[in-house]
């Protein structure tokens, strides 16, 4: 033991295994509670992403409060843990899990469990999604905890906690009306010895534990590809990597990811809402998932996922973030048609999860609302979350002079999007992203109107209009960029 230690080496090397043990165990305490017959189902999903924010905060500094074996396994494939190390975490996890599961049943609390898919869905479909959260999960963990570039040891981010609840916020969400998302292979494993009484492991609790353990395989790779330079090939050091540039292609893979799992949570969130009047799946879902994908990829692309934020950014003629750098028109071509692209392929996995779903009830209230009503709701909050993107992505007066973390650019694009859905995504839908409305038209979303068309030009104007006037309102930047250049220029 170090000198001055009150504990002996012993104890020192098993914190990390008692931390990890004991946070399991308390978030799956939770989750049993929440998914039974008497649990308040709307609230559930955020009771579980407010757990997993407390703890992952109070243990991160103990253990990387990992709390799940896909993000073990994950973090192992990455590179971020020895093998041996990964065994023995997993293990504690599922033992904290199971103990969770037995006291329950102990403790005489034989609720029956609400797991599985619900009535008119199939496994397949809660397959699917279940894979497709817990990798985004694994990959916003390992962006926002172990990426060398965004969590450096010596400037660490303070948004790593946040970001894991937000995406059971979600995946919660975007699975309402189909099934329980777990998106914890341990709690998969306590669930199902719940959902048997204490009396074994039900298959339920195995199908969601293999669905987990798939999504870790995919988030690892989408991570490789957003982030090559933190899996060196040769013995140079990851941190001697870390500040190269980012390929082109790697910025494209990271506004596509982004805008897949943001367009996705809107699109699903909106299928599965009963009544037009609950905004709150929509809302609390996009919401969380724009600001999971923007603290996980900020350093990467800028994380604009709406061509109208990247209008928005080409028309002040300055970079978006920690990418750094003005954003050419090129880029910002081929950064529209990535983040078009991946609100196709949104729509795509939508009608995959939901094929059978018939427009009617939520759009009620839209298809009331006049033009001109709907014109000013998406040009005015557009044009909100444009300017609000801009005033904290796109200046350097938010970072302090200890820390060059952004810890609230997240944050902001992910409120904006939660208020202007309450505010008025009963007139128009609150959509704000032209790729968004293609992934709308694809399903035949919102088809009382004529045409969504014309919304991607009110978001367009709304961009302009954002780009306008935050070079008014920070023209000293501008002048302190051509004073910079012409220093430059002798």
């Amino acid at each position: 033991a170090e000198a001055g230690s009150i504990y002996s080496s012993r104890w020192e090397q098993l914190a990390p295994y008692i931390a990890e043990y004991v946070g399991t165990f308390v978030l799956t305490l939770t989750f049993l509670y929440n998914y039974t017959l008497t649990g308040d189902v709307y609230w559930a999903r955020m009771s579980n992403a407010f757990m997993v924010a407390a703890i992952v905060f109070a243990s991160k500094h103990i253990s990387g409060a990992n709390l799940n074996p896909s993000v073990s396994i994950a973090l192992c494939l990455a590179g971020r843990l020895r093998p041996r190390v990964c065994g023995f975490l997993c293990l504690a996890q599922v033992l904290g899990a199971s103990s969770a599961a037995f006291l329950r049943h102990q403790a005489g609390i034989n609720h029956d469990m609400v797991l599985g898919p619900d009535a008119h869905h199939h496994w397949a479909q809660v397959g699917l999604i279940e894979v497709l959260y817990s990798s985004m999960l694994c990959f916003t963990y390992l962006n926002c905890v172990a990426s060398k570039q965004n969590n450096p040891t010596n400037d660490q981010n303070g948004f790593g906690g946040l970001v894991y609840g937000l995406c059971f916020v979600a995946g919660g969400y975007a699975a309402k009306g189909i099934a329980n998302t777990v998106m914890n292979s341990a709690i998969a494993v306590g669930l199902g010895i719940a959902d048997a009484n204490g009396l074994g492991i039900t298959s339920t609790g195995i199908g969601y534990f293999v669905y987990d353990v798939i999504g870790a395989l995919v988030g690892v790779g989408a991570y490789r590809v957003v982030r090559p330079q933190e899996f060196p090939k040769d013995k140079e050091s990851v941190l001697d990597r870390a500040d190269s540039a980012h390929e082109e292609s790697s910025q494209l893979a990271a506004e596509f990811i982004g805008t897949y799992y943001v367009v996705l949570t809107q699109v699903m969130c909106k299928m599965s809402t009963d009544t037009g009047t609950d905004l709150g799946p929509q809302a609390l879902g996009t919401g969380a998932a724009i600001m999971s994908m923007s603290y996980a990829l900020r350093s990467v692309s800028g994380a604009h996922f709406n061509p109208a934020v990247t209008l928005a950014v080409r028309a002040i003629g300055r970079g978006s973030g920690q990418a750094g750098g003005e954003l050419q028109e090129r880029r910002a071509i081929f950064y529209s048609i990535a983040q078009v692209l991946g609100g196709i392929a949104a729509a795509s996995t939508a009608a995959l999860i939901h094929p059978s779903r018939e427009s009617g009830g939520p759009d009620q209230l839209i298809s009331d609302s006049t033009p001109g009503q709907i014109m000013v709701a998406e040009v005015a909050f557009t044009f909100f979350l444009c300017y609000a993107i801009l005033t904290t992505s796109g200046t350097s007066a938010l970072g302090s002079t200890r820390s060059k973390q952004n810890n609230i650019a997240g944050f902001v694009y992910g409120s904006c999007i939660i208020s202007s859905t309450f505010a008025v995504g009963n007139i128009s839908g609150s959509l704000l992203n032209p790729a968004s409305v293609v992934g709308f038209i694809g399903l035949g979303l919102m088809n009382q109107h004529a045409s969504l068309l014309p919304y991607i030009f009110y978001q367009v104007l709304g961009a302009v209009l954002a780009g306008a006037a935050f070079l008014v309102t920070h023209a000293q930047l501008h002048i302190k960029d051509a004073n910079d250049a012409d220093s430059t220029a002798f």
